[in-house]
């Protein structure tokens, strides 16, 4: 049987673990467990030394750095389209699999056939993430993606919130899409077996875990209430915050601070494990989200997710399974009280993180997520959608 060529192709740089928070680079991977012989497109290179990326950055096409609808941003996209093309007549592709792309799929002249995935819509991030520097950049943001759904064969998404708005918004075709969730963005090799990630559930300290760059928007100011309100309760509990410094006046005995772990490096990506392995809620109280890897990262290591009902963590977190979601409005006081009543009784606390992992090893890995993705490429292949330009 012929081996199917599959282009990649995104704006991220799919050989960095720490791009698009790791997402695409799991992605290249898992394809290209499945069998298929992957194309690499676009602009992807191989992490390096800070001097050496430098000399890279000089040279390569440039695709990122201009301000949406700027004259540099125009000629940035025809430079990169060319580049593209000359890619594409060396080494023909079966079919392209374009994770958050849709500036480098609005580009696309040829007639093969196309997957795009995203995590969201501009119409669904306008005005919670400061993407947009006006609101003729976001009509040039929200073109693209029309053009490049209109373009593509099929839509793989993570969550039925942005599938809803493909196809509400942007008229996409249902029976075009597929919901798949996403997997967690850890080395097989450093998960956990079951017996040892229920070896937290004897502890009597609770240990929340915090994880996001963003203090504002990943709810940073409520997990620090939760924290507070907690051992005010009597439950002896500790918080680590990663990925940010907290703002001055944020501080507290039982709380450390963690500002950044590299993912290309073992050693911080070890610490990176044991952080999740040794923890009992991660505690994400995020105020806006589309769908956040960290939540299948926890549930790799059973540890149950404490978060909010926003973007697409519904598709993701099963109330009473892999942990529970609390409304926008929610404030510390009812986190702290959802985390005592799951951590108290020990005998529930168990089954919580079991089931956590559960859900992990039957949905949230990378291995399943290949499998679905798979029958949508064999699907694609099949299909010569016209091209619109």
């Amino acid at each position: 049987m012929k081996q199917v060529k599959v282009g990649f192709l995104s704006a991220h740089n799919y050989f960095d673990r720490n791009a698009w928070s790791g997402g695409v680079y799991r992605m290249y991977q898992a394809l290209k467990s499945k069998g298929f012989q992957m194309v690499d497109l676009g602009n992807p290179e191989q992490p390096s030394s800070s001097l050496l990326k430098k000399i890279k950055n000089r040279l390569r096409p440039k695709t990122g750095l201009a301000s949406i609808g700027s004259k540099h941003y125009i000629e940035q996209n025809k430079r990169f389209a060319n580049h593209l093309q000359r890619q594409l007549q060396q080494n023909p592709c079966d079919v392209i699999f374009a994770p958050v792309a849709s500036r480098e799929v609005s580009l696309l002249k040829d007639d093969i056939p196309v997957i795009y995935m995203s995590d969201a819509t501009p119409e669904l991030i306008k005005d919670t993430y400061n993407l947009y520097p006006s609101e003729a950049g976001f009509l040039i943001a929200d073109q693209q993606e029309k053009l490049a759904i209109s373009k593509a064969t099929k839509m793989v998404y993570p969550s039925d919130w942005v599938a809803d708005s493909a196809v509400n918004y942007y008229k996409a075709n249902p029976r075009d899409i597929k919901v798949v969730t996403f997997g967690a963005n850890v080395d097989p090799n450093m998960i956990p077996t079951p017996d040892r990630i229920l070896e937290r559930c004897q502890s009597k300290q609770c240990r929340l875990l915090f994880i996001g760059k963003d203090w504002q928007r990943k709810g940073g100011y409520i997990a620090f209430e939760t924290l507070e309100i907690l051992n005010q309760m009597g439950i002896d509990s500790e918080l680590v915050f990663l990925g940010c410094i907290p703002p001055a006046g944020f501080q507290h005995q039982k709380m450390k601070v963690i500002p950044f772990l590299n993912k290309n490096i073992p050693e911080e990506q070890q610490q990176f494990s044991e952080l999740l392995l040794n923890s009992h809620f991660l505690l994400f109280p995020t105020q806006a989200d589309c769908s956040p890897f960290v939540i299948c990262e926890a549930n790799a290591f059973g540890l149950p997710v404490i978060t909010s009902d926003v973007g697409g963590i519904p598709t993701i977190v099963q109330n009473g399974k892999n942990g529970y979601t609390l409304p926008l409005t929610a404030s510390g006081q009812d986190y702290a009280n959802l985390i005592a009543q799951n951590f108290v009784n020990k005998s529930d606390y168990q089954q919580l993180v079991y089931r956590a992992r559960q859900e992990y090893e039957t949905r949230l890995n990378w291995d399943k997520w290949a499998d679905k993705v798979s029958e949508v490429i064999e699907s694609a292949c099949a299909v010569r959608s016209p091209i619109l330009v």
